[in-house]
């Protein structure tokens, strides 16, 4: 593994996929492509919990939703990168290709679409 697995060294999405990799398959070996997504599906939920739970000010303090938060949001991530291994998938590429796309998206002046042409 790199050595920012366990720090905050430059890392890519493409380090997130090799170091996932091999953990996943010690641990669970090969399995469907929906067990993945379905834990990603799972983290955001817990997502929506915590950040409820904070926005009502019960059930903890804001800073245990805050962790709770961030925990579910990385581990959406660490998910969708073994959904992405699962399916043979750069999830660099797939991000960045769909990134290009977002930006290129103007909202305010195309308020219809994003974009000037018309579908």
């Amino acid at each position: 593994m790199g050595d920012g697995v366990m720090g905050y060294g430059l890392r890519s999405l493409h380090d997130l996929q090799d170091d996932l990799r091999p953990w996943v398959l010690r641990n669970f070996g090969e399995r469907p492509t929906w067990q993945p997504l379905l834990g990603a599906v799972e983290e955001l939920g817990e997502l929506a919990h915590a950040h409820l739970k904070e926005t009502q000010g019960i059930r903890g303090t804001a800073a245990e939703h805050e962790e709770a938060a961030k925990d579910a949001v990385a581990d959406t991530i660490i998910y969708l990168a073994d959904y992405c291994n699962a399916r043979g998938w750069d999830m660099h590429r797939v991000v960045f290709d769909t990134l290009d796309k977002v930006l290129q998206r103007d909202w305010v002046n195309n308020p219809q679409n994003g974009t000037a042409t018309q579908p």
